[in-house]
């Protein structure tokens, strides 16, 4: 057997040992043929050594809370799921995969993804797995990144082993849960006669609707201060404007002093290079904000 041969569903093992390698194309429509590899299953999806998989409606955002990761439901927005900057999103894909136990599979993100500045987690699926699988996606950029329901989000590549694994994964009925503590503080040595935290302690678990409640009031709370921030802005520029109104007929000093009266010409060169640079800034800050309002008023409606 040549070494370059690629293996068939059909051929027969040979001493019980196939040729390993990565399935093209071709051999992933075959498998998918004859194992139902991957369901539902389109051959035009079949693209140079993997396959392409594709965003469903079923995706869930991760919330952190001190030392409890929670996960609450992350619904379409007209059809469409919006990750936030610095939110961490699951997204499970459309496709389920039935792997027999000498294949193993490797998801990897599309790349772009990553031009967008959304990473995305790489995983593996064991030999003998079977159903849907999901890949976590964190948007590490400034902008807000919709995804389409039905998009192309990543790619599942198809390693054909050498013989079948001795222990197969067990399938969806089994799902591994790891706990991992996470502590934002550091911990004190314990007095003398108190009994030491070993970390055998199990982590409680949090409420997924009062995750998403918090989240809710987290947002809520942003938008107010972001209205009253320009409240502040507009009473400041109209403050400002009434001040330089009067000055030319006040008898106040300081108010002269705004207008200029008595000014070095030094100073007022520098008012004339700083006052514009804060102005800009200002307004910089100030359309940030009416767009984080204006898109806030659509997403609600």
């Amino acid at each position: 057997m040549g070494a370059n041969r690629r293996a068939r569903p059909d051929d027969g093992p040979q001493h019980g040992v196939l040729p390993a390698g990565i399935l093209t194309d071709e051999d992933i429509v075959a498998y998918a043929r004859h194992y139902d590899l991957i369901v539902p299953f389109d051959p035009e999806n079949a693209k140079y050594a993997s396959y392409e998989l594709h965003a469903s409606a079923n995706a869930q955002i991760l919330i952190y809370h001190g030392e409890v990761t929670a996960h609450a439901p992350l619904p379409p927005v007209n059809g469409e799921l919006i990750i936030a900057p610095g939110a961490t999103v699951r997204i499970d894909t459309a496709e389920s995969i039935r792997l027999p136990d000498n294949v193993m599979a490797n998801i990897i993100g599309l790349g772009q993804l990553y031009a967008c500045g959304v990473t995305v987690a790489n995983t593996y699926v064991d030999p003998g797995s079977r159903g849907p699988i999901y890949l976590a996606l964190t948007n590490l950029g400034r902008r807000t990144v919709r995804i389409p329901v039905g998009e192309p989000i990543g790619r599942a590549q198809f390693h054909l082993l050498g013989r079948a694994v001795r222990t197969a994964h067990p399938g969806p009925v089994f799902r591994r849960s790891i706990q991992l503590r996470v502590n934002g503080e550091e911990s004190t040595p314990p007095s003398p006669g108190q009994p030491q935290d070993d970390g055998s302690r199990s982590v409680p678990l949090i409420d997924t609707s009062a995750a998403t409640q918090l989240a809710a009031r987290q947002e809520s709370l942003d938008h107010r201060l972001t209205v009253v921030k320009l409240a502040l802005y507009a009473m400041a520029g109209a403050w400002l404007g009434l001040l330089w109104a009067i000055a030319p007929t006040s008898g106040n000093t300081m108010l002269r002093f705004i207008n200029g009266d008595g000014v070095p010409d030094i100073l007022k060169l520098i008012l004339g290079l700083t006052v514009p640079t804060l102005i800009t800034l200002c307004f910089r800050d100030v359309r940030n904000s009416l767009t984080q309002v204006s898109r806030r008023r659509s997403t609600t409606t």
